[in-house]
């Protein structure tokens, strides 16, 4: 099986996770071949299958990687995970629909581009003092600033709609004394759980901000409400990092589901290499 772990100019070698992934699959009869995302000169129909991973800049490209997805489609492509579902989920809107199904989300208003939308009527009509502001088509905390001054952050917001949809959400203090859970799943089942930790002063939990990771073992009651929110989806997902709070009172409250290009912290788990390998078999028999 030779199988194409999709990447970026940055990580033409993949990033070191996934190499140590691609290092277990190939004692397992796996051929892995990273391949840049937007390299022209890539033969996508030679992979038996086509894992998105460290792509870290498609959001930054988002109508160059539409037209990628489009390619793939026309061509057949395996891609996991399929590509309805990575369309679905690179636009945060998809909290909005997870919500309506009755998942637990911080409150959020979400933004129309070149809306007349100001943060100064979205910050008073929801009763904020602070509140974080994103792109709706964003990763790695790619422009996403907290917010407590709309006088002053009016013009930056105003900029942001012209360039796409944006994302007002209710600053929660729990993500600097708490900390955020990432859950990851393969094919549905968990793996592993990693606790991130902004550094002082920040909120942003990311390494490149000064984040740290240690490894968790989420309470029953986290587990399944995360379970939930991938067993709701109809389609099959070779991997999912569900992001989330769990606060005082054991609740989970989904800050992000990513299922295009999550990093999936497999060196923090012995058995996480083996959890994935096992889920790929799975799907493509599944598949075939």
């Amino acid at each position: 099986m030779l199988l194409c772990f999709v990447t970026c100019y940055k990580y033409p070698a993949l990033s070191p996770d996934d190499q140590l992934l691609a290092g277990y699959l190939s004692k397992r009869g796996i051929i892995v071949s990273p391949a840049i995302w937007d390299d022209p000169a890539v033969n996508w129909q030679k992979f038996d299958g086509i894992v998105l991973r460290s792509m870290w800049d498609y959001h930054t490209k988002i109508h160059e990687f539409n037209i990628w997805l489009n390619k793939l489609e026309q061509l057949g492509g395996k891609v996991l995970n399929p590509i309805e579902v990575i369309r679905w989920n690179q636009n945060k809107r998809y909290l909005v629909d997870l919500a309506a199904e009755g998942a637990l989300v911080p409150p959020l208003q979400f933004c129309l581009k070149n809306s007349a939308d100001t943060l100064a009527s979205v910050m008073k009509t929801n009763g904020w003092n602070k509140a974080v502001v994103k792109p709706a088509v964003s990763g790695g905390a790619y422009n996403t600033w907290k917010t407590g001054d709309t006088e002053t952050d009016d013009q930056r917001f105003a900029e942001m709609l012209l360039q796409g949809d944006v994302i007002v959400q209710k600053f929660m203090d729990e993500i600097t004394t708490c900390g955020e859970i990432s859950l990851m799943f393969f094919n549905k089942k968990f793996s592993h759980a990693v606790l991130k930790r902004a550094q002082q002063g920040d909120f942003r939990v990311q390494s490149e901000f000064g984040g740290s990771v240690e490894p968790v073992y989420p309470d029953e009651t986290v587990l399944t409400a995360a379970g939930k929110l991938l067993n709701d989806i109809a389609e099959p997902l070779l991997y999912a990092r569900v992001d989330g709070l769990v606060l005082n009172n054991n609740e989970f409250y989904l800050m992000e589901l990513e299922l295009i290009e999550p990093a999936l912290f497999m060196r923090i788990d012995q058995n996480a290499c083996e959890n994935f390998y096992e889920a790929l078999l799975t799907l493509r028999i599944k598949i075939n």
